[in-house]
């Protein structure tokens, strides 16, 4: 409206702004006659100068006696106290000189907006190149991060997300545009907040996630929230407990172990609880990790506590979990219980018969709500588990005195299942101690060795009352006492199974009559025990099925047996016995008498 021209030049004295004369200048550098301009950003100050080259600021410009400009206005370009640079009003007329000083006031506030609106653009370019900056960073930070990173807007929009989040709710692709709805559970364990994470589209995870809430330049604030699966809180041993792992082989070709195997198989195929019955030793807990990995849930976790093995105090806290400050000497970042870590799984319950009476309440109300609630919060859980409990115990027996919940039994006996002992599946011990003993030798690095039959059958004739894994603890003991022998015999037994000195099987060595006299052996100590069992049972068709039931084999086998023993009620140890057809001549000619103290032993 005047006429006159107008420059603006930063903080390092470059033209980067002009009109008229001065619009055909930019990116001059101004250094060396901008004396006004130098003085201003010095200053922080608006300068008005009436006479440039004559005024003392001018006293050392080159150009001072050759001055076209007349009059010059110039004030700074502040941001944040930061000179960013100076913008300049040049009359180089009179009559733009006249007009200027005749409203100066107004022309000095008119300067100074435009000098703040100048600054506040500037703020808004830096902001969004700082926001561009930001952005790239945080792109490269949650890359890198081990766990999930979701930038939330406020709206719940998902901005953005790393590959770890998208791969945790199932996604190949990165999350940002999805919804994401966060449910607090109000507890706090491991000093993060509990959550469950839906994701549009219905994908859910239970987390533990901490939340960083950043300002945004629109005055909108976005959260970024770092999370991962509440199981991956754990502590490392408690985690590698949970992995999912193939079960042990339950090996074993008698009819006891191929009809347990048998009910694991249909047993697997419903989510009902099992009550698994046998004496120590026996593998209750091999059985119950078959049931669920042949089961749905074999990709789920697979937990196990051992409800004898904890204080009955503490024992509730480990099923249930706690929070922060639930009692005294917790752990004050709190605990996930075994019920919610075998969420989608399965969980044993050993030794259940140990449970205390008050927490037996409690578990039946797992059963029936299938919820929980962990020690010190009023959180409800729903949870998904199929429980599986097992002991040694008689647990009628317990119900009789009192000791545990009649219909808590009831519901945990839905199925059950009982595991017989090692000497009564006595066909089985061979191939479980050659089983062992490969194993032994595997991890030894040594070549795998073929158990001589003597030491076969003397592990044949001991009752193992420690079932299972005492065999196992028998062939280790033979192979720490062999030391450097080139193979295992009978000296390398322990103790117990060597008070009773045992019968060779079918040494190479044998004449033919040796290996006939081992053979009635056997069969006599057969007969022997199956005439017990009947003694025990009666004779009768259901005494038959119960001493068969006990034996492990099937009704028809057991006939089979009295028959080719030549049992009966009337002679249930028979005065003579008389070989297979398809032994020897003297073999066949061999009898059975009884010793003065009803011993059996072999005559010819």
């Amino acid at each position: 409206m005047t006429g006159t021209d107008v420059e603006i030049v930063d903080e390092f004295m470059v033209r980067v702004a002009g009109s008229g004369i001065y619009r055909h200048m930019l990116n001059e550098n101004m250094a060396d006659n901008g004396y006004i301009y130098r003085q201003t950003l010095h200053t922080k100050q608006t300068i008005l100068v009436e006479n440039p080259g004559e005024n003392a600021v001018c006293s050392h410009c080159a150009k001072r006696h050759s001055c076209r400009e007349l009059l010059d206005l110039s004030t700074p370009i502040v941001l944040d106290g930061h000179v960013l640079g100076v913008i300049g009003i040049i009359c180089s007329t009179v009559e733009q000189r006249g007009v200027l000083l005749e409203n100066i006031d107004r022309f000095i506030i008119f300067i100074e907006q435009i000098a703040d609106l100048i600054a506040e653009k500037a703020f808004a370019t830096i902001e969004r190149r700082r926001d561009r900056q930001m952005a790239e960073v945080l792109c490269r930070l949650i890359e890198v991060i081990d766990r999930g990173v979701v930038v939330v807007s406020s709206d719940g929009i998902i901005q953005q997300g790393n590959m770890t989040a998208a791969r945790m709710f199932g996604h190949e692709r990165d999350l940002a545009g999805f919804r994401i709805d966060i449910d607090p559970t109000g507890d706090v364990l491991y000093d993060c907040e509990e959550a469950r994470m839906t994701l549009e589209g219905g994908s859910r995870l239970h987390a533990l996630c901490r939340r960083i809430v950043l300002p945004h330049s629109d005055r909108r604030d976005v959260t970024v929230i770092t999370f991962r699966e509440a199981r991956d809180f754990l502590p490392q041993p408690i985690a590698a407990a949970l992995e999912t792992r193939s079960p042990a082989r339950l090996l074993g070709h008698s009819p006891a172990m191929r009809d347990l195997r048998s009910a694991i198989e249909r047993v697997a195929r419903s989510s009902v609880c099992v009550l698994i019955t046998g004496e120590s030793g026996t593998g209750k807990e091999n059985v119950a990790h078959a049931i669920h990995h042949t089961s749905a849930r074999r990709n789920s976790p697979f937990v196990t506590i051992n409800c004898a093995a904890i204080p009955d105090q503490l024992l509730e806290s480990e099923l249930f979990g706690y929070v922060r400050g639930a009692f005294s000497g917790a752990d004050p970042k709190g605990r996930i219980g075994k019920f919610e870590l075998a969420h989608g799984g399965s969980i044993l319950l050993d030794e259940i018969g140990d449970m205390p009476l008050y927490l037996q309440s409690k578990l039946l109300r797992v059963l029936q709500e299938h919820t929980i609630t962990r020690v010190g919060s009023n959180q409800v859980i729903d949870i998904d588990v199929r429980i599986i409990a097992a002991t040694n115990t008689d647990i009628e027996e317990l119900v009789r005195r009192g000791l545990f919940r009649l219909d808590l039994f009831y519901r945990l006996n839905v199925v059950p299942i009982v595991i017989p002992p090692l000497r009564d599946r006595r066909e089985d011990i061979a191939e479980l101690a050659q089983h062992f003993a490969d194993e032994i030798a595997g991890q030894a690095g040594r070549p795998r060795e073929k158990i001589p039959d003597d030491v076969s059958n003397a592990l044949y004739f001991h009752d193992w009352p420690g079932n299972v894994r005492e065999l196992r603890n028998a062939v280790e003991y033979i192979d720490v006492m062999r030391g450097e022998a080139g193979s295992m015999n009978v000296s390398h037994l322990p103790p117990a199974l060597r008070r009773r000195p045992p019968s060779p099987a079918f040494p190479v060595s044998a004449t033919e009559d040796t290996k006939v006299e081992t053979r009635v052996k056997v069969q006599v100590g057969e007969a022997e025990r199956i005439g017990a069992v009947l003694a025990r049972h009666g004779w009768s068709l259901e005494g038959k099925r119960r001493a068969a039931a006990e034996l492990g084999i099937g009704i028809a086998t057991l006939y089979r047996r009295i028959r080719s023993l030549g049992l009966s009620e009337r002679h249930p140890s028979p005065p003579g016995f008389v070989a297979s057809p398809g032994g020897t001549k003297k073999g066949r000619a061999i009898g059975r008498e009884l010793d003065s103290e009803g011993r059996a032993s072999v005559v010819r």
